[in-house]
């Protein structure tokens, strides 16, 4: 599952259903306050040009704290969400069940967020997603 960010020019980005909450997660570590809401939906809901400036200078701001060297997720950590994910049956049209099957597969399998985007690869992730924010308001599909 992903979600795929969005301007009317033709300027999108993509991410996965862990990162872009993880990406959230370090911003509000960071101070970041959004004045709207925060869209986690994939129905065009729209992020503000001032909400999208707030949120990279926030993960900015996190850049120096994510660690350079690439950390691996923690055993415990990948065995839990295997344990919650496991039992779901996504072939129920149950609300709930879908619900909870995506915050299970949300569950940081790191010891902290900013291990989400260690290494090079993810620093990169980061600083192109900083770069996508800076050009101003999107919608989330």
């Amino acid at each position: 599952m992903s979600y795929f960010l969005t301007r009317s020019e033709g300027d999108h980005f993509q991410t996965n259903i862990r990162a872009y909450p993880a990406l959230y997660n370090i911003a509000a570590i960071y101070s970041f306050k959004p004045s709207g809401d925060i869209p986690f939906s994939n129905d065009g809901n729209q992020v503000s040009k001032e909400d999208a400036q707030r949120w990279a200078e926030a993960l900015e701001s996190a850049l120096d704290d994510i660690p350079d060297q690439k950390a691996e997720p923690l055993p415990d950590k990948i065995k839990e969400i295997r344990e919650k994910t496991e039992t779901f049956d996504l072939g129920e049209s149950d609300p709930e069940t879908c619900v909870q099957f995506i915050k299970a597969i949300r569950t940081n399998p790191h010891a902290s967020v900013l291990e989400v985007f260690s290494g090079a690869e993810g620093k990169k992730f980061v600083k192109d997603f900083i770069k996508f924010l800076k050009r101003g308001a999107y919608s989330t599909w």
